[in-house]
Parts: C-alpha cells; structure tokens; sequence
C-alpha cells in the first residue's frame, strides 16, 4: 500500500498535459513537437499556453523523451502546468 493512500482508492491520471512558452524558443520547440508527433494542441487559457491531449502514463513518457530529443534545456523554455 502506497502511503497516505487507503487499500482499493484508485489514482486518476489526467487527461491532458499542459505547457506554457516562456519565450519565443518555447514556442519553436513546441511547434516542433506537434510536427514529429502529429498532436494538436487545444487552445488554452493564455496565448502562450497549449494543452495536448493524453492516452495514458506511457504517452505522457514518450512526450517528455521527444521535447528532450528536440532541446535538452527544453525545460528552461517551457513551464509544464497541473492540471485543473
């Protein structure tokens, strides 16, 4: 049993992984996201946000692999949101 967690509660994942562009790099490594992975982001709450939906754990994996294969500083350039 996970601490902090009853037996039987189950972990909902989310949906949805988003990312907001902290500069303009930010929006060229995403641009260039959804040309290697064909995903089309949904419009977020900001201009600068984009929103990708998920199939599962393994899908959230394989994304973080490709923004690392794009830039491996991707994380200096674009800032990763919880989910609502």
């Amino acid at each position: 049993m996970v601490e902090g967690r009853r037996s039987g509660s189950a972990v909902v994942m989310a949906d949805s992984i988003t990312f907001l562009a902290k500069d303009d790099e930010g929006q060229r490594i995403l641009d260039e996201l959804e040309q290697q992975t064909d995903l089309r982001a949904e419009a977020g709450d900001e201009g600068d946000t984009r929103v990708y939906p998920l199939e599962d754990e393994e899908h959230r994996i394989e994304i973080v692999q490709t923004l690392t294969d794009i830039d491996p500083e991707w994380s200096e350039h674009l800032a990763l949101q919880m989910p609502a």
